[in-house]
């Protein structure tokens, strides 16, 4: 990473807005508020505690905070829901976003060293104030305004299992996906879209899944772009050809190590942005940091230097 391209630094942290997620981590998130709380204490640091009731309140109490000047830096608690939710409004503002881990797949903290299950050395790294310029993820669906990400956008199989974990009511936890994976390839079939690089490459065949990529690795650590860069001006492109069921399933159990890559049922681009089409009947969903972003086709792109985190010291 250039450091003239993309700055490092120090911010000197006295105040901070901090947003929580009551349902983070399974509703862990405000314990590891009130942990987070008492560390900033200790280490001088004034907190504003903010927890909206929606998405929509907490994007707005966010909206405020970062127009507030008293404020050193934005705070998420919670998981990538959470953060994808401060970065709507954190994003290009050039106020620093600091990060208590407490969701179930914190793979933005993976991303960025940040500790996860452990609050008060979160807030240890915030109040240290060291800070690094990223890129970030933007999605544009039709009629829709830009939508940032910070990990990684997907569509296809990924998709469907995340339609159908937001359908189900039962079981709770991480076992509702585990069985929605199960349901899902009970179905398993290639879907069929047209994906355009910003060099004119087209990829116009049935896949299993598209996953563009600002960082390595989404669903918990999942590394399906396991050389993406946060600071090289470009999305990682991975897609997972047609397959059959079996062959998927062994493609799928090697991603945890990125070792998936290594099947040629898989290739991978680099592109400072793409558009994506779904050739099918029903109705495509895109996700980005675990979370709906808009019905397919939408146009993702990469934002250099758009992003700013606290994270620990080199």
């Amino acid at each position: 990473m250039s450091a003239d391209r993309y700055p490092v630094g120090y911010e000197d942290i006295k105040v901070v807005a901090m947003i929580t997620s009551p349902e983070a981590g399974h509703g862990s998130a405000p314990h590891a508020a009130e942990r987070a709380m008492d560390q900033f204490t200790k280490r001088g640091v004034d907190v504003v505690a903010m927890q909206g009731n929606s998405p929509e309140r907490a994007q707005g109490l966010i909206r405020e905070a970062i127009k507030d000047e008293r404020f050193d830096a934005l705070v998420a608690c919670g998981g990538d829901g959470m953060i994808n939710l401060a970065l709507q409004e954190q994003a290009e503002s050039g106020i620093p976003l600091g990060v208590i881990p407490s969701g179930t797949g914190n793979d933005h903290a993976r991303e960025y060293r940040l500790p996860s299950n452990d609050a008060a050395a979160a807030a240890d790294v915030i109040a240290d104030g060291f800070t690094v310029t990223t890129d970030l993820g933007r999605i544009t669906g039709e009629g829709q305004d830009p939508l940032w990400f910070g990990t990684i956008m997907c569509a296809g199989f990924d998709s469907l299992v995340s339609d159908r974990v937001n359908r189900m009511r039962w079981p709770h936890g991480r076992n509702r996906y585990n069985l929605a994976i199960v349901l899902e390839f009970l179905n398993f079939h290639a879907l069929p879209f047209t994906i355009t690089l910003d060099d004119g490459t087209v990829l116009d065949e049935d896949i299993i899944l598209a996953a563009f990529g600002n960082t390595k690795s989404y669903g918990g650590g999942m590394n399906i772009c396991p050389d993406a860069d946060h600071s090289d001006g470009l999305l990682d492109i991975t897609v997972i050809g047609r397959a059959n069921r079996f062959k998927a399933a062994a493609v799928f159990g090697k991603v945890f190590s990125g070792k998936h890559v290594d099947f040629r049922e898989v290739a991978q681009y680099r592109s400072r942005s793409a558009r994506v089409e779904f050739r099918g009947d029903e109705r495509m969903n895109a996700y980005a940091d675990g979370d709906f972003m808009a019905p397919v086709p939408v146009t993702v792109e990469v934002v250099p230097r758009a992003g700013r985190y606290i994270v620990p010291r080199p």
